[in-house]
């Protein structure tokens, strides 16, 4: 997925923070990786192994910490 895409994608969540919506981006097996939402001002990563959240205020750090959790999920194997 492109940068553009993934910045519209965030700033469409942050336009509709009064409706709650979760983005989740999946492994290319469809294994669920992470989600995100808009909430109190910032964007919530939460990996869905872990369920670890992170938040960010910022869109561009939010945007390199999903580019690293997507390059992260191909360096390890998936346990089936």
């Amino acid at each position: 997925m492109s940068t553009n895409h993934t910045e519209t994608m965030l700033r469409t969540l942050k336009e509709y923070s009064s409706c709650e919506i979760l983005l989740t981006f999946k492994h290319d097996d469809g294994t669920p990786l992470f989600s995100i939402c808009y909430q109190k001002n910032s964007y919530q990563i939460t990996y869905l192994e872990s369920f670890f959240t992170e938040t960010y205020n910022d869109i561009d750090f939010t945007i390199s910490a999903i580019d690293k959790a997507l390059q992260n999920s191909y360096k390890k194997p998936l346990i089936n």
